[in-house]
């Protein structure tokens, strides 16, 4: 028993001494791992103050100043981005109920006033500008931009511009600035001639009745052509005259210097006048008929003269036939010399204009010494010279 005991006292004693040690243990645990908690903490603390609270060096101060300018800045170029997107265009929106108001004042107007019975024309939107209601339609396939007071009283089926008439103005004053050769720099065995006018211009008449003797008297020594400026200032005649000559020179070209003189001679160039012309020429009427109408039909001419919102300047038809040659040597009026692609400018008499087109010769034909008028035909239709002998004036926009 008594081995027992002992045995049970010294289990005892082992037993307490692991159990103190095991409480030593976790306290120098439990300190460690206070001492690391510690120690994070004030890493944490000591990297927050670095960073935005250092109230010592105002760096922390500095960098939230900075980040709330940037979100400023950031904010405010969004904003005036948006609104001026909204203003780009100098337009506003309007309720839909105005929306609605105005379509349907427009639509009753402009089909019962403005289009042909059956004609199809749909109001696309309604927004506002320069304090008028601004209208995009389409009519018949074609989109047209309208404008309607704000006591719906006064229709507008186009508004001009200003500052592009002025644009426009400028540009051309700056071309007026650079004047045109008086001789031509490029030469060649046959010289291009290519003179643009408006059927009815005074000037293009002018020019004319100069230029024909000219081209006469060169004969086949030169490629001579009679073309139209791409837009027509004196209304719906001088469109079909300028078809009714273009049809003329491209199916019977031998004809056209017998029609062209008989029609300079007339009064006025009148209807019944060139229908005579036609019949002193012999032309082929039925031809000139046919190929009037085709050509009409390929550069829209009849549809953009009912098209006012095409109108150059907003106020003459189109006439497109000879369009590429207008752009490529930038003709402004009637009339307009180009000889061997460079725009020429030459007194109206037939004298001034055989010596323009001789100098384009590499080497100069029998026909440029010939004497011809150096009196400068009167402006308009008719017959004899100028009675202020004017070679300046010009048709144009």
């Amino acid at each position: 028993m008594t081995e027992e005991k002992k045995e049970s006292e010294k289990k005892g004693s082992d037993e307490s001494k692991d159990s103190v040690e095991s409480k030593e243990s976790k306290k120098k645990d439990s300190e460690k791992s206070e001492k690391n908690e510690s120690k994070v903490t004030k890493d944490i603390k000591a990297s927050s103050e670095d960073v935005c609270c250092d109230s010592s060096s105002g760096k922390g101060n500095s960098i939230f100043i900075w980040l709330i300018i940037i979100v400023i800045v950031i904010g405010a170029v969004i904003f005036f981005q948006q609104k001026k997107d909204n203003t780009d265009n100098g337009s506003k929106p309007v309720s839909e109920k105005v929306s609605k108001e105005v379509s349907a004042d427009a639509l009753k107007l402009i089909k019962e006033q403005l289009v042909a019975p059956g004609t199809k024309v749909e109001i696309k939107n309604v927004t506002e500008e320069s304090g008028l209601y601004k209208i995009d339609l389409v009519v018949e396939d074609q989109e047209i931009t309208s404008y309607l007071t704000k006591d719906k009283k006064k229709f507008i089926p186009q508004l001009i511009d200003i500052k592009e008439l002025e644009d426009k103005q400028k540009d051309n004053d700056e071309k007026k600035q650079v004047k045109p050769a008086t001789e031509v720099q490029a030469k060649s065995d046959k010289p291009k001639v290519e003179l643009f006018v408006m059927s009815f211009c005074p000037y293009g008449t002018q020019m004319e009745r100069g230029y024909l003797p000219a081209i006469k008297a060169l004969g086949n020594t030169v490629d001579a052509e009679i073309k139209f400026v791409y837009y027509a200032m004196h209304g719906e005649k001088e469109l079909k005259e300028n078809l009714r000559q273009y049809c003329i020179q491209k199916n019977e070209p031998t004809k056209l210097s017998t029609y062209l003189n008989c029609f300079l001679a007339t009064k006025s160039g009148s209807a019944s006048e060139s229908q005579q012309c036609l019949v002193k020429a012999k032309i082929n009427q039925n031809l000139l008929k046919q190929c009037i109408a085709t050509t009409d039909a390929e550069y829209k001419v009849s549809e953009l003269a009912k098209d006012k919102s095409s109108y150059v300047s907003g106020q003459f038809p189109q006439f497109n036939v000879n369009k590429e040659d207008n752009e490529k040597y930038g003709v402004q009026g009637s009339p307009t010399l180009v000889i061997n692609g460079e725009v020429i400018q030459s007194g109206r008499d037939s004298e001034s204009i055989l010596k323009a087109i001789c100098s384009a010769f590499n080497e100069q034909p029998e026909a440029c010494t010939k004497e011809l008028s150096n009196e400068v035909p009167n402006a308009g239709f008719g017959t004899g010279k100028a009675t202020n002998a004017s070679n300046g004036g010009a048709c144009g926009a």
